[in-house]
C-alpha cells in the first residue's frame, strides 16, 4: 500500500509539472490554493497533500489573461482565457464556478479553491495585477 501511495503521488507531482497547470477562468482573479487531487483511483485531499509536501500549490490568475502556476517546486508562467490555461503549445480545460477551478487532463483531476488570505512564502509581495 505504501509503494502505491509512493508511485501516486510521484505520478500526480510528474502530471503537475508535465501539464504545467491549469486553472481558471476569468472570474475573480487572486490566489487558488491546491486543495485536492485525484490520480490512478486515489484521492488526495488538503491533509494528504500536507504530508506528502504537496500542501503549499497554488494558481495565481492575473487581470491581464497571464497566470503563474506553483506545484511540486516547479513554477510556470501561464496563459488563460474562460476554457483553457495554456504553457506553450499545450493547453489544459478547467472549469471555474463558486471560487473553485477545476481541471481535468488525462485521468488527473486538480481542484484549487479561492483563498483571499493565502499568500505564497517564496512570494515577493506579488499582486494579481
Amino acid at each position: 500500500m505504501k509503494r502505491i501511495f509512493t508511485i501516486s503521488v510521484a505520478a500526480v507531482m510528474a502530471l503537475l509539472m508535465v501539464l504545467s497547470l491549469t486553472a481558471c477562468g476569468n472570474s475573480t482573479l487572486g490566489y487558488y490554493k491546491l486543495t485536492s487531487a485525484e490520480a490512478s483511483g486515489m484521492s488526495f485531499d488538503s491533509s494528504t497533500l500536507a504530508a506528502v509536501g504537496m500542501d503549499k500549490g497554488y494558481i495565481l490568475l492575473k487581470e491581464d489573461g497571464k497566470a503563474k502556476l506553483s506545484a511540486a517546486g516547479q513554477e510556470q508562467e501561464l496563459t488563460y482565457d474562460d476554457k483553457n490555461f495554456t504553457a506553450g503549445s499545450e493547453s489544459i480545460p478547467y472549469t471555474l464556478k463558486d471560487g473553485v477551478i477545476t481541471m481535468e487532463k488525462d485521468g488527473t483531476k486538480l481542484v484549487f479553491t479561492f483563498d483571499a488570505n493565502f499568500k505564497p512564502e517564496s512570494s515577493d509581495s506579488e499582486s494579481s495585477k
